[in-house]
């Protein structure tokens, strides 16, 4: 890893890549429901992208999960789909839920399932992108 007393910007960050070039990664990939699966997939792009420039090997899977899961199984997640995330080094998450459940019973819904993908990672958060105004 790089350290305060290197040299360069140049000698830091070949410092990192060295490190990071004997490293592999799981990502499991929850595409999920509307613009999820559109996301995800140029996401995924991306990180092979980046990967494969630094000398990373990304290793992705991809399950189901919300309503994409209900549909295909009946429950929003799945031990399988929890498992995977739990067996992985990163879960990239997309859109979550849409108008068609919307009117399912409460532990059939897909918003209440994403609680329980967070239990289960002990998780707490999302990280999100946000843009502060200067009127607040």
């Amino acid at each position: 890893m790089a350290s305060a007393v290197a040299g360069s910007h140049a000698e830091a960050e070949a410092s990192f890549r060295c490190s990071a070039a004997a490293r592999s990664y799981n990502i499991t990939l929850l595409p999920r429901n509307g613009i999820g699966p559109e996301v995800v997939a140029v996401a995924k792009a991306v990180l092979s992208l980046a990967g494969a420039l630094e000398g990373v090997e990304l290793r992705f899977q991809e399950k189901l999960v919300g309503g994409s899961a209900l549909d295909a199984t009946g429950v929003p997640l799945t031990d399988e789909t929890l498992d995977a995330a739990k067996g992985s080094d990163a879960v990239l998450l997309g859109a979550i839920g849409g108008y068609k459940w919307d009117n399912n019973e409460k532990h059939l819904k897909p918003e209440t399932r994403l609680l329980q993908l967070h239990a289960g990672l002990a998780v707490f958060a999302n990280l999100r992108t946000a843009v502060v105004l200067p009127q607040v």
